[in-house]
């Protein structure tokens, strides 16, 4: 995950073609998820955003936005915040699900510190979320952390 982040980070050309890669890689994951659904292939998800995670040295908050057969609409990084925490704002979670007319939502972030337990934090959030997007028929099927190569799902974990 290191060199990961060192590929993003270097201006080396070396580094710029393993960059070039790994985006391509994750495209291939996103051009997968978008012609089914996630459901069929949740290794691709948790590949797909571990790739996008990785090597990130803070927090960010990132959605897969969902039609109403689990296809990938969209994937945006909302929020992006400090070592340890982020910030997420409910109303702008909302306003973008509804920008996207979406069915479903995968809620994801990132944990640096590299564990992937959740904390009460990020468990509060998710049953916020929940709550606020049920009122505009949004399901919230899953909050994925990722830390480096390791993930944790709520919804298999039964926090969800």
């Amino acid at each position: 995950m290191k060199l990961t982040y060192f590929a993003r980070q270097s201006g080396l050309p070396n580094f710029h073609r393993l960059a070039t890669g790994l985006a391509l890689a994750q495209e291939l994951l996103a051009e997968e998820l978008t012609q089914r659904s996630v459901f069929h292939s949740p290794q691709a998800v948790t590949d797909f955003l571990k790739l996008h995670f990785a090597g990130q040295p803070h927090e960010s908050f990132a959605l897969m936005y969902l039609d109403a057969q689990n296809g990938l609409i969209a994937f945006e990084e909302l929020f992006r915040g400090t070592l340890t925490q982020t910030s997420v704002y409910p109303r702008e979670v909302m306003r973008r699900c509804l920008h996207h007319e979406v069915s479903g939502l995968l809620i994801s972030h990132n944990h640096p510190s590299g564990s992937v337990e959740p904390s009460p934090a990020d468990e509060l959030l998710t049953k916020t979320l929940a709550k606020a997007l049920a009122m505009i028929d949004v399901r919230v099927l899953d909050h994925i952390i990722v830390a480096g190569g390791r993930s944790l799902s709520f919804a298999q974990r039964g926090l969800l």
